[in-house]
């Protein structure tokens, strides 16, 4: 008896489609989550809403001046 070694080919499986409906089911989720908050807890929403908007919508201020001086003698 001879041991034969046998090579198995392992092909790559394309995740791009369920890796799309993992993320909208996530999405989904949390949309739905976020509704049923707001239209049967008030009270947990303004709470949540003032959360989101110190924490997550931070307002960004742009100081930055681009002179076109500058832009020309780059080129």
């Amino acid at each position: 008896m001879e041991n034969e070694t046998e090579v198995i080919e392992i092909t790559p499986k394309n995740m791009f489609v369920p890796i799309c409906i993992t993320q909208a089911v996530c999405i989904l989720v949390i949309l739905i989550a976020v509704l049923i908050i707001k239209f049967f807890f008030d009270s947990g929403f303004k709470t949540l809403e003032t959360w989101c908007q110190s924490n997550v919508f931070d307002h960004r201020q742009i100081t930055a001046n681009f002179d076109e001086e500058e832009i020309n003698s780059e080129i």
